[in-house]
């Protein structure tokens, strides 16, 4: 080599091995890819699937909470109509639903009996001791439980 022109060295390649490889040979375990390297994008992943699970689960909660809510009211506003019409308490929830017919009032009160927002029916007492004029009308409220079992019929 002259300083005068400079020669690149070249590097020779070594020629690869070849051999004959078996699928069941060069499987790699499951989680491989699960190493140091990886662990912290794993890791954010799990709690970004966490976070939107327990997100999803408050918002469901509030829905159903707001449904309840919805139909004990519309179940104490029905009673209400009902005592005023008819001068007495209804003995049922049902009695709200197919009244009785009197002195021509005629019609329905509730198109049908109300559930709270987990679908299992109101407890229903009139005239009620917290509300002397209407109803007490109350819900037991959410299934119990992380995961409540659930019953098909």
């Amino acid at each position: 080599m002259s300083l005068l022109s400079p020669r690149k060295r070249r590097r020779s390649r070594r020629p690869r091995e070849r051999t004959v490889v078996f699928p069941w040979e060069s499987r790699a375990p499951a989680f491989a890819w699960l190493s140091r390297r990886h662990a912290g994008a794993a890791f954010a992943v799990l709690a970004a699937l966490v976070a939107t699970g327990a997100l999803t689960s408050l918002d469901d909660r509030r829905r159903r909470v707001h449904a309840t809510r919805a139909a004990i009211r519309s179940v104490m506003l029905a009673t209400e109509a009902f005592r005023a019409d008819h001068g007495r308490c209804p003995a049922s929830m049902e009695e709200l639903t197919a009244p009785p017919e009197t002195a021509g009032i005629t019609g329905r009160y509730l198109l049908e009996p109300r559930l709270d927002g987990w679908g299992r029916p109101l407890r229903f007492q009139c005239p009620g001791g917290k509300h002397p004029s209407s109803a007490d009308v109350s819900s037991e409220g959410p299934p119990e439980g992380l995961f409540p079992a659930v019953t098909i019929e």
